[in-house]
């Protein structure tokens, strides 16, 4: 499902935080520096009023299964 409040990048950074994944691994599988996941998970945190990866994985299994 994807959020209109987050951009297609911040979706599949959101997913895969989700399944489990590091930022390291999400680096990797995105082709971009793990500051770049940094920077993106802060925005999905301020978007969607989230205070951690925990609190994000736990929207993403409750909304967008």
């Amino acid at each position: 499902m994807n959020n209109t409040h987050l951009s297609e990048k911040e979706n599949i950074i959101l997913k895969s935080l989700a399944a489990g994944l590091s930022n390291e691994e999400i680096s990797e599988r995105q082709g971009v520096s793990v500051n770049t996941v940094k920077f993106h998970l802060k925005n999905i945190y301020r978007r969607l009023n989230l205070k951690n990866r925990v609190e994000a994985a736990g929207w993403y299994r409750d909304r967008c299964k």
